[in-house]
């Protein structure tokens, strides 16, 4: 294993430091830092929107084994193996990491992706200790201080990692079926478009803050995303106006990640800023209309406040571990929304018949009394 010689500290907010090694850019960074469970895709992982600007803590044991793919795109015009065109976050935490990747989709190396995507990284961290302490302590800021490079303070944490600052800027189609669905833009993933679009479906990509209520779609989608999901008062407005205006509650709406959090907002529900966060691709959630146990893939910072859902909506799934909501529903389904990933990657897809449910009411045009 080849590693550069530079030190590197990180240092909590609350004063808490770890001392390792330097990897990746040669930077120092300030930001959020969260802690991700299970073994991550890499690629998508860290290209993910919803990771928009934050230090991300891995818990397995080593990474950079498998390497960085090549960045291909579909027919759709979208990266293959990454969730978006670029590197989110803003640094990563590793316990190992080895720049000798062994897998047969590699082209390069971790470190030097990073390099390029102008992320530092740290490695000989104690993970296991520093991920207790987030699980004690709570998200919080957090800085990685590489040697020989320019001091950074706690204030100059991204802000940027909100979700108008990730959301399209201008409105893109994809696929040329009959049914159009507008897909609100919340910091969507590559994957998540390619689940919607269908022989018989057009997706219509859209800002955050586009007024698309007068609009003749055949349904909403609205996308998960990173930052403060109630921040989004626009978006939540616009959503509100349609929830109670005669022809827009005709409309089929889904919502996954935190955009279900801004759907829940809308319909009238509290929303509250988690201590950990749910970031894994191995959440166990129970179905609450089958009892089956489904796992699920997540990467959330902020979930529905418990009886909050007001009258005619309800929850749909629950996380196992914690109990909390994890899916909604009304008007027999016609709008209904899931804090987790259905098309996982990375993560199982066990949960993707969600998406076909979706069309089916589209396609339909809505749900038949």
């Amino acid at each position: 294993m080849t590693q550069t010689e530079k030190t590197a500290r990180i240092i909590l907010e609350d004063g808490t430091e770890f001392e390792g090694l330097a990897f990746g850019h040669d930077s120092s960074v300030a930001g959020e830092i969260i802690s991700v469970t299970g073994m991550a895709d890499m690629a998508r992982l860290l290209s993910d929107p919803a990771l928009k600007g934050m230090i991300v803590v891995l818990s397995q044991p080593v990474a950079g084994a498998t390497g960085i793919p090549e960045d291909d795109l579909c027919p759709l015009g979208l990266e293959t193996a990454f969730e978006s065109p670029t590197s989110q976050i803003s640094g990563l935490v590793v316990a190992q990491y080895t720049e000798d990747a062994s897998h047969w989709s590699s082209s390069k190396s971790l470190g030097k992706w990073l390099k390029k995507q102008q992320v530092p990284g740290i490695s000989g961290i104690d993970t296991r200790s520093l991920i207790q302490r987030l699980s004690i302590r709570g998200t919080m800021r957090a800085k990685i201080l590489v040697s020989e490079t320019k001091e950074v303070t706690f204030n100059s944490a991204s802000m940027n990692n909100q979700s108008a600052n990730i959301s399209t800027k201008r409105q893109v189609s994809y696929g040329t079926g009959e049914k159009k669905i507008a897909l609100i833009d919340c910091g969507v993933r590559n994957s998540t478009i390619r689940s919607l679009v269908t022989k018989n479906t057009t997706v219509v990509r859209l800002p955050l803050t586009c007024d698309y209520s007068n609009d003749d779609y055949a349904g909403i989608f609205i996308s998960g995303g990173p930052g403060d999901p109630t921040s989004c008062e626009k978006t939540i407005a616009i959503l509100r106006a349609i929830l109670k205006s005669p022809s827009g509650a005709k409309k089929p709406i889904f919502a996954t990640g935190q955009g279900a959090v801004i759907l829940a907002v809308a319909a009238g529900a509290s929303a509250f800023r988690m201590a950990m966060g749910h970031r894994s691709s191995s959440v166990p959630c129970i179905d609450l209309e089958s009892g089956r146990c489904y796992i699920t893939a997540q990467n959330h910072g902020y979930g529905i406040r418990d009886d909050s859902l007001p009258g005619g909506w309800k929850p749909t799934f629950l996380n196992n571990n914690d109990r909390s909501i994890e899916g909604f529903a009304a008007e027999k389904g016609l709008y209904s929304g899931v804090l987790f990933q259905p098309e996982g990657y990375p993560g199982p897809h066990d949960t993707d018949f969600l998406y076909s449910r979706f069309m089916e009411i589209v396609r339909n045009g809505g749900i038949n009394s």
